[in-house]
């Protein structure tokens, strides 16, 4: 069979950076990892075209040439979803449809014209998907009964990828989440048992990476890298000698939970196997607000001594917060700022507190009768609203939260904690081999250089810290041009956020109804 995979484009978010884009030359940042998975989950004997929305298009000869469209995305992707299905029955083309929306909202999708839905794993439920196809037995959802081992999962086919075209490629270790934070959706698809693959299968990936010519960064897309301590500690003591061999070509950035601080030998590797940068689930200081989520694991952390540990052993912090949740008093956004200085964190990732489907979040708020309807397109997403009756005012939340990102964005307050996150790390305890920029990355830098240095009215500020770093931590200079360049991205989107949360507000579609949680008898608790 032809098979058309078709990843869905994006609305601007958090991670869309299309600035950046702009000064790279690049025309997205991850690939569809997801879609090359499942493609090598089917007979290899079938052809696969890969259509990337993101910035390619489907043309006439793709739909002729296909037999089957596979559509995989999330919330924010959903339009684009249903306007795959919608094309593809136009042109009478069978569609299947999966991926995170689909897990959530199967019936929408198959009632919109999919004409199969695959909710749960892909390596689960093959067998049946592949009956289902050769044999013609369409108009139904096919629901995984467990979870993949992962050990038996392929390598995905990365040979179907404009690999040039990205900024960065992903690779997955490990799927699962051992801990259970009220408002997270990742327990709900995947569970709480980590499961992962084996070194030597991620280190197959990376060699077919290696040989497709790729030699910048690989994001491990795990929800936790270090979810199975002892997987990852072995993970990372067979990727080491793997790097040394080949002149460590990679760099790799990922996602942790912030008991990464006390894991010290897997913080130790993990420096010295040039992971660069950690994503952490911080959602915010306040332990009334992390109690109330489940986020326990936050809660039996001091978080600025772990983040203190995770930036001087050599990794930048990317801080995921929230505002919104149950008896949040008022004044988070001045916490979160204070929390930002204390620990020197320059790239904060806030959201407004959303209800996924199906979360245990989203049953206590509808046995409470606190849903409100906001567009899919915004559920996580910097531009959506909060899908609840809060216990304090929207506009009060709404406010705070506009007045944090415009706090935390300025180029002055951005440019000094980049400054003093980047003087807290050790230096690098294995020199990284010089590699010769890309024009692109030069011609990046170099308009990077022209805006912050000579053109924006920080530019005092900015060679402060540029002459500071080569003073004291000269080997962390490309990591602050790399923040001046990524401010392209944040200053911008200040813009987008505001906006659209504006138009959201005026349009009326919210509550701004607070629900007096003291003392209240939920619905149907």
């Amino acid at each position: 069979m032809n098979v058309l995979l078709v990843n869905p484009a994006y609305p601007q978010t958090f991670w869309s950076f299309n600035n950046v884009l702009k000064l790279t030359g690049k025309k997205a940042l991850l690939p569809p990892l997801g879609l090359i998975t499942v493609a090598a989950l089917f007979p290899q004997t079938w052809n696969f075209k890969l259509s990337d929305l993101a910035f390619q298009t489907i043309s006439e000869a793709d739909w002729d040439w296909c037999d089957l469209v596979i559509v995989s995305g999330m919330a924010v992707q959903h339009r684009g979803i249903h306007e795959t299905i919608r094309e593809g029955k136009r042109r009478d083309k069978k569609v299947l449809v999966g991926g995170p929306w689909a897990f959530h909202v199967p019936e929408e999708l198959l009632n919109a014209g999919a004409d199969l839905v695959v909710v749960g794993e892909a390596e689960t439920v093959m067998p049946e998907v592949l009956e289902a196809v050769e044999k013609g037995d369409f108009g139904k959802v096919i629901r995984s009964n467990g979870v993949a081992d992962m050990e038996k999962s392929p390598p995905p086919r990365y040979d179907l990828l404009e690999i040039g075209s990205y900024v960065d490629v992903g690779l997955q270790f490990s799927r699962g989440c051992p801990f259970k934070c009220e408002f997270c959706d990742i327990t709900l698809m995947l569970g709480r048992k980590v499961r992962t693959k084996t070194p030597e299968q991620v280190l197959a990936e990376l060699d077919i990476l290696h040989n497709l010519g790729w030699n910048r960064a690989v994001f491990f897309v795990d929800d936790n890298f270090v979810g199975n301590p002892s997987k990852a500690k072995h993970l990372l003591q067979e990727l080491l000698p793997w790097l040394e061999t080949r002149k460590r070509p990679f760099e790799f950035y990922t996602q942790a939970s912030v008991n990464l601080a006390a894991q010290t030998e897997n913080l130790d590797l993990m420096a010295r196997c040039d992971f660069t940068r950690v994503f952490l689930g911080i959602e915010t200081p306040d332990e009334e607000s992390l109690r109330a989520a489940g986020k326990m694991q936050n809660v039996a952390t001091d978080l600025d001594k772990a983040c203190r540990t995770i930036t001087e052993a050599g990794l930048e912090i990317i801080a995921g917060c929230i505002l919104g949740f149950d008896n949040e008093k008022p004044g988070a956004d001045q916490r979160l700022i204070e929390f930002a200085v204390r620990n020197q964190i320059p790239e904060m990732f806030v959201t407004l507190l959303q209800a996924g489907p199906g979360t245990e979040l989203w049953h206590r708020l509808a046995r409470e009768g606190r849903l409100v309807s906001i567009d899919c397109e915004h559920l996580s997403n910097q531009t959506g609203m909060i899908n609840f009756i809060p216990t304090r005012s929207v506009r009060q939340i709404v406010s705070e939260f506009n007045n944090l990102y415009s706090v935390l964005y300025e180029r002055r307050f951005y440019l000094d904690r980049a400054l003093r996150h980047l003087l807290r790390m050790k230096p690098h305890e294995i020199p990284k081999p010089f590699q010769v920029p890309y024009p692109y990355e030069v011609k990046a830098v170099a308009i990077a250089l022209i805006r912050h240095g000579l053109v924006y009215s920080s530019r005092w500020k900015f060679w402060e810290c540029f002459f500071t770093l080569v003073r004291k931590n000269p080997v962390r200079l490309r990591n602050f041009l790399v923040y001046c360049v990524r401010y392209e991205h944040y200053s911008d989107f200040l813009t987008t956020i505001a906006e659209e949360l504006q138009s959201q507000i005026a349009s009326g579609n919210f509550s701004e109804e607070i629900f007096p949680l003291a003392g209240v008898q939920a619905p149907g608790a």
